[in-house]
């Protein structure tokens, strides 16, 4: 019992800062890609499927793949990063694009969970962790 403990504080210690400082590190990239990106319509052509299992059970997610033209006169199509279960998009759904000029396949469904998921999930789960964790230290330490 005790080896499980001590894991887990482990966890909490560690974990909890690293992903408070990823959620930073994701602010300030999306603050700069919002900063210098264009934005356009485009279309989600397909739902890119993914299934996980664990033990007996399987989940099924899906992410949107999304076409678009830039403003340089090329057509884009890109995978969101960002999978959903029920899919939050169906085929043939007009969506805002924004993309960077230099770089459009750096490009990103205009929602909020699309541009600033990644940070709010880290900082979510980050927060708590690192509040437990330098609570179970501000008791040990005397």
């Amino acid at each position: 019992m005790y080896k499980s403990n001590e894991i887990l504080g482990f966890l909490f210690i560690f974990g909890g800062p690293v992903l408070l400082a990823y959620s930073v590190v994701s602010v300030v990239r999306t603050r700069a890609f919002l900063r210098r990106c264009a934005e356009t319509s485009g279309e989600v052509v397909h739902l890119e499927h993914s299934t996980d299992r664990m033990g007996t059970t399987s989940y099924e997610s899906y992410a949107p793949v999304f076409a678009f033209m830039a403003a340089n006169g090329k057509a884009y199509r890109v995978t969101s990063t960002v999978y959903s279960s029920p899919a939050d998009f169906n085929v043939g759904d007009c969506v805002r694009v924004r993309y960077d000029p230099a770089n459009p396949q750096d490009a990103r469904i205009h929602s909020f969970f699309e541009i600033w998921g990644t940070a709010l999930i880290s900082g979510t789960v980050g927060l708590p962790f690192s509040l437990l964790a330098a609570g179970s230290l501000g008791c040990c330490i005397k």
